[in-house]
């Protein structure tokens, strides 16, 4: 925590697609050996057990999703007047 408190701004990005299909690829090749699957996932034993799982395995959105889904999104909505940023 220490050296992110030295940078002056945190920039953030969305994956490529390509970096999601070679998480995917590992994910398949590490399923059963992760120590994320070894541990017991019974949401009684644990607290919080119940919401743990793996990242790879719920879905991660990659840039290209998060374009194609936002594609008709119109930023300047509230200056031109209209009611909903995305155009119909």
């Amino acid at each position: 925590m220490k050296n992110l408190m030295s940078f002056e701004e945190l920039n953030e990005s969305l994956p490529r697609q390509k970096s999601i299909d070679q998480f995917n690829n590992l994910r398949k090749l590490t399923k059963g050996i992760d120590i994320g699957d070894r541990i017991d996932q019974d949401g009684s034993k644990m607290a919080n057990g119940k919401y743990s799982r793996n990242v790879i395995d719920s879905g991660i959105e990659s840039y290209a999703d998060y374009e194609k889904s936002n594609k008709n999104f119109n930023s300047s909505w509230n200056l031109k007047g209209k009611m909903s940023p995305y155009e119909k």
